[in-house]
């Protein structure tokens, strides 16, 4: 998923970097991390619309159970405040979200700055 956020910016298709965004967003849940889940799944969302874009068909159904789960963790009022405030991010903060978070782990960072 690295790679393909990488090329997707370089291609700057905001369609493809909001998927990968909804897809860090589905990892970050995983990981425990519901907090960052609402954020990046906010900043998928908020690009999408600001661009005219809805989040791909078959991944619909994904993207709003996300959302039910992470509201269901985090409480209504922590989700909206986190989902929010990633609709409000430009795409460099949402990718900047996921480097800080590859550079948490175990993998080399990203270096999705140098486009």
């Amino acid at each position: 998923m690295d790679e393909a956020l990488e090329r997707s910016l370089a291609a700057g298709s905001t369609a493809f970097v909001t998927l990968c965004l909804a897809g860090y967003a589905c990892l970050a849940f995983a990981d425990g991390d519901p907090e960052r889940a609402a954020r990046l799944e906010g900043a998928a969302e908020g690009l999408r619309r600001r661009v005219g874009l809805r989040a791909w068909p078959h991944l619909r159904r994904v993207e709003a159970d996300l959302v039910v789960q992470l509201r269901q963790q985090l409480g209504a009022s922590q989700f909206d405040h986190a989902f929010s405030a990633g609709s409000r991010l430009t795409q460099r903060q949402a990718v900047d979200i996921v480097q800080d978070r590859r550079s948490i782990g175990t993998q080399t960072p990203l270096n999705l700055h140098a486009r």
